[in-house]
């Protein structure tokens, strides 16, 4: 068990374990090398993309933003080598390819509907619908909210490769169309449906996020960026599907799906399996019955000796149905040193009951809802870090 009392020496110790080199060809250039083996460096100086802004725009749930980009270089790996690729902040494209408007205030750009005006948006057409599996048209649907971009260097910071994370919606925003007396949908003069002016919310399939992703948003950015990007050229590219959670969840979303694509052949994808889990949770019981079991142990053995105004809130990672992370949150009303202090110290010592598939596991340990304490412990490992306030 490894503690370490108070935040500062926690980041003098990741700065003493990161190196740098500049880049000799560009006096401004520096390369971060990866604090932890087998993760990226990055290439710096860090260089703002505008399209941070349609990011804080249509970013459903906060808790999305650092796993997707955690989680999207852990896909990368098998087409980037870390060890001579390092990642940067995308700047192919720009906020205003993501979304515009014309004169006429018609919505232009990729998160838009696909249109004879707009034809590279990666919605679906507008005017047509998608089928919700019971029995409901959902016209003009959004599917796709946003797109998140990583590029790939060498040493030297030439591009060798990109990355795009095509956000789908899994709650998605929808208009019934209008019918006529036999219940047929009504159209103007142009042929084009018209639609209700409430909009609507409904829930589809992770398999209709899939097929869509895959099938049509995929396929077009892809399109569009070697059309329109020359810098892209024939580099590699790789495409993820992320299915987002929605804003008032306590839990991730999950990637989906992937492509990579090396020519400018079609392209094809291939499911990925991913899944949060509360703990506890029946979910849970079904998909690992012994790891469920640990992490309630632990609770039950926290509320013996700690048995007031102690909350415990936990969630599982789910890869290939096989559990890879536990995050547990424990959120207590401490009055005295003392009392934060063991309940601290109890917790690290359980801790090692939580051992199944050898799970990375990470507690969140608050006092009042102030971080009091942090334990971590990699997945395949015995060694409990331990960061207190």
């Amino acid at each position: 068990m490894k503690i370490n009392k108070g935040w500062k020496l926690t980041v003098v110790l990741m700065l003493a374990l990161t190196g740098c080199q500049k880049n000799e060809d560009n006096e401004n250039s520096v390369i971060v090398e990866p604090i932890k083996k087998g993760n990226y460096g990055f290439a710096l100086p860090y260089v703002s993309s505008s399209t941070s802004v349609i990011h804080n725009k249509y970013q459903s749930n906060r808790m999305d933003s650092y796993f997707m980009g955690e989680q999207a270089l852990e896909l990368s790996k098998p087409y980037f080598d870390p060890s001579s690729c390092f990642a940067s902040e995308g700047q192919v494209l720009s906020s205003e390819e993501y979304e515009r408007f014309d004169a006429s205030y018609r919505g232009l750009g990729l998160l838009k509907y696909k249109t004879d005006y707009n034809p590279e948006g990666l919605n679906p057409e507008k005017g047509t619908y998608v089928p919700s599996g019971t029995g409901i048209n959902m016209y003009n649907a959004i599917l796709v909210s946003d797109i998140l971009e990583i590029d790939f260097v060498d040493k030297d910071g030439k591009a060798v490769g990109y990355q795009f994370t095509i956000v789908l919606n899994e709650n998605i925003t929808y208009y019934d169309a209008q019918l006529d007396a036999n219940g047929n949908p009504l159209t103007d003069k142009d042929g084009n449906v018209l639609v209700q002016s409430e909009a609507k919310k409904a829930k589809i399939t992770t398999q209709q996020l899939y097929t869509y992703g895959s099938l049509e948003a995929g396929q077009r950015l892809v399109s569009y960026l070697r059309n329109n990007h020359p810098e892209v050229g024939d580099l590699p590219i790789q495409i993820l599907l992320y299915k987002t959670s929605s804003a008032d969840s306590n839990i991730n979303g999950v990637f989906i799906g992937e492509s990579y694509i090396n020519t400018r052949s079609s392209t094809s994808y291939t499911p990925i399996s991913q899944e949060w889990v509360f703990a506890p949770s029946s979910r849970l019981n079904t998909l690992n019955s012994v790891l469920a079991g640990q992490i309630s142990s632990v609770k039950n053995q926290l509320f013996e000796h700690f048995p007031n105004e102690v909350g415990y809130y936990g969630r599982v990672f789910f890869k290939d149905n096989m559990a890879s992370e536990v995050e547990l949150e424990i959120n207590m009303r401490g009055k005295t040193y003392v009392e934060i202090q063991s309940l601290i110290q109890y917790v690290a010592s359980l801790s090692s009951q939580i051992s199944e598939n050898d799970v990375e596991l990470n507690i969140h340990v608050l006092s009042d809802g102030d971080t009091v304490a942090m334990l971590h412990r990699d997945a395949g490992s015995n060694e409990l870090t331990i960061n207190l306030r």
